[in-house]
């Protein structure tokens, strides 16, 4: 099987969450499991120290398959778990912090109900964002300082562009679908004329 620059497997099989949110690579993501599937899920990622996947529901629900699989993002994000804690009323609280974007090649869930799916990984472009001028790179870093100053000064000195404008794009009030929009571009550049309307209207 072929091997991607990450180190990971070009294509792999990956276990889904289909959620109603769109997680992007270095982004944080608390959930709260009950289902069976998902505790059984999450079980099988930590002993195998394997990440899953996070992927937007685009119709259908989280709960329950009584209805059939939700009908889901053909892009998603692997999350790796990073803390767990129970929660009143029995409830896992799991935290989980996005990785790598993937592109859903085939799914279907599997006899306990979890989405399994065939998925190829996917890479920012080379490069991305390195020749981009500092006048086009200023209005990101002016509205995250105005959103939420911590996560700027986390973030260093030259921050990559193609991080800054997912952690822009986590703050600022993007609908769903705007949101998986902007997790398929890979591409600093192609991000920032995506968000100029946003930019524009902070400014």
């Amino acid at each position: 099987m072929p091997v991607g620059a990450s180190g990971m497997a070009a294509e792999e099989r990956l276990g889904l969450f289909p959620l109603r949110t769109v997680l992007f690579p270095a982004g944080h993501l608390p959930l709260r499991l009950f289902e069976a599937r998902y505790l059984d899920l999450l079980r099988e990622c930590l002993r195998h120290d394997r990440p899953f996947g996070v992927v937007r529901i685009v119709a259908g629900s989280e709960v329950g398959m009584d209805e059939g699989p939700p009908a889901i993002a053909g892009v998603g994000t692997t999350a790796r778990v990073v803390d767990t804690n129970v929660l009143p009323g029995g409830l896992l609280g799991v935290h989980v912090v996005g990785e790598t974007r993937f592109r859903v090649l085939e799914h279907a869930p599997d006899v306990r109900g979890v989405v399994r799916a065939r998925v190829e990984f996917l890479q920012d472009a080379p490069t991305s964002g390195d020749s981009i001028p500092a006048d086009r790179r200023r209005p990101v870093l002016e509205a995250l300082a105005r959103l939420d100053a911590d996560v700027l000064a986390a973030a260093g000195d030259e921050p990559d562009l193609v991080w800054l404008c997912r952690r822009l794009a986590e703050r600022l009030p993007l609908d769903l679908a705007a949101r998986q929009s902007l997790l398929e571009r890979d591409d600093a550049r192609a991000m920032l004329e995506w968000l100029d309307p946003w930019l524009a209207d902070a400014d």
